[in-house]
C-alpha cells in the first residue's frame, strides 16, 4: 500500500498574525497498480490539502501539501486531515502541530467563544489526541474578563479520576489568563480507551452557561520494531443493511494487514447497544485481513474504535452509517 514520508509535521512556534503555514507530505507508492488521490477530510475548517488528482504509477511519488490557518488559534494546537484515495480507501490521516502566538487584538476579537456574560474563551474544544500510558499531557484554554469586575473563578470537571483542570481563583477587570487542563495517564499496560470530559468555570458562584469540551486518547507507546504492521481499511463507511426478517442493520469493514508483523488489536471501543465480530486481542498476520462486522437495533451513524500496535495508525474510527446518512 501506499506510504507517507511521515504522518506528523512540528510547525513549532507560529505567529497568528503571519497567517497560514504549509508542509509537503511525500506519498509513496509502494503498490503494483495506480493510485489515485480523490480527496481529504479535514478534521476542521481550518486545515487543508492540495494534491494532484492524476494516478500515481507503482514507484513513483507525490505530494500532498497541507496548510493550516492559526486564525483564532492561541497556544498548542493539533490538526489532522485524511486522505482518501478513488476506491474509498484511507491512505492515512496526516496531522500538523504548532504553538499559535495570538496577534495583539482587542479581548472581543480575539476571544470568539462566550462562557458567560463578559467572561471568553478562545475555544471551547479542546482535543488532546495521543496520550501514552505513564505519561502526562497538558494544554491550556485561555479566558478573558471583558467586564469593569473582577470575578472569582472556580472549576468543575467530570469525574474522571485522569483529568485535573485549575483556573485562576480571582480573574481582575480587563484581564487575561488560562485554564490548565492535564490529562495523566496510569502505567497501565491495559489502558486503551477514549475520554471525552466537560469543564464547567463557576463564574461568582454561578455555572458558566458554555462548558469547555476535551478529549483525549490512552495509548501504548508505538513500538520502535523495523517490523511494523500496516493497517489498511476498506470501504472508508461501512453501509449498514437490514438483514432477511431480522430488526437488525448490519455492515462490513474489511481490514488488511498489509505491513511485515503481526496487528494487534489491543482493545474494541463501540456504543453499548452494538456487537462487534471481533474482540481485544484479535491479531492480524501480516499479510491476511479479516471482516470487521458492526451489528445494532439501531440505524443512524455510530464509530467502532480500535486500539492497535500499527506505529502510524495507532488508533482508527470504524464508522458504519444507513444508507441515508
Amino acid at each position: 500500500m501506499p506510504v507517507f514520508d511521515t504522518y506528523e509535521w512540528d510547525f513549532g512556534t507560529i505567529s497568528e498574525a503571519d497567517g497560514p503555514v504549509s508542509h509537503a507530505f511525500h506519498l509513496l507508492n509502494n503498490s503494483n497498480h495506480n493510485v489515485a488521490i480523490s480527496r481529504a477530510i479535514p478534521g476542521c475548517s481550518c486545515i487543508n490539502a492540495d494534491f494532484l488528482s492524476t494516478p500515481v504509477e507503482p514507484g513513483k511519488m507525490t505530494d500532498v501539501v497541507v496548510t493550516y490557518s492559526p486564525s483564532g488559534a492561541v497556544g498548542d494546537t493539533y490538526r489532522t486531515i485524511e486522505i482518501v484515495d478513488t476506491e474509498g480507501r484511507s491512505l492515512g490521516t496526516l496531522s500538523t502541530k504548532a504553538d499559535v502566538v495570538p496577534a495583539d487584538r482587542s479581548i472581543q476579537e480575539r476571544y470568539f467563544y462566550t462562557l458567560t456574560d463578559m467572561l471568553y474563551a478562545n475555544k471551547t474544544a479542546m482535543p488532546f489526541g495521543y496520550v501514552y500510558q505513564g505519561k502526562m499531557a497538558q494544554k491550556q484554554v485561555y479566558i478573558a474578563n471583558a467586564s469593569d469586575k473582577a470575578m472569582d473563578l472556580d472549576v468543575q470537571t467530570t469525574a474522571t479520576p485522569e483529568l485535573r483542570a485549575v483556573a485562576p481563583y480571582r480573574l481582575e477587570a480587563g484581564r487575561e489568563s488560562a485554564v490548565t487542563i492535564t490529562y495523566t495517564i496510569p502505567d497501565d499496560k491495559t489502558l486503551f480507551r477514549t475520554f471525552n470530559d466537560t469543564i464547567w468555570l463557576i463564574v461568582n458562584g454561578q455555572r458558566a452557561r458554555t462548558p469547555i469540551t476535551i478529549s483525549a486518547i490512552a495509548m501504548a507507546k508505538p513500538s520502535e520494531s523495523t517490523e511494523k504492521p500496516d493497517m489498511q481499511t476498506y470501504p472508508s463507511v461501512g453501509r449498514l443493511e437490514s438483514g432477511w426478517l431480522s430488526g437488525t442493520l448490519s455492515g462490513t469493514i474489511e481490514l488488511t494487514n498489509n505491513g511485515k508483523a503481526d496487528l494487534v488489536i489491543y482493545k474494541v471501543e463501540s456504543p453499548a447497544s452494538v456487537t462487534v465480530s471481533i474482540a481485544d486481542g484479535t491479531v492480524v498476520k501480516a499479510g491476511r485481513k479479516i471482516a470487521v462486522k458492526a451489528e445494532a437495533k439501531t440505524d443512524g451513524k455510530y464509530s467502532v474504535r480500535l486500539f492497535t500496535n500499527d506505529p502510524q495508525r495507532p488508533y482508527k474510527e470504524l464508522i458504519f452509517s444507513n444508507n441515508n446518512n
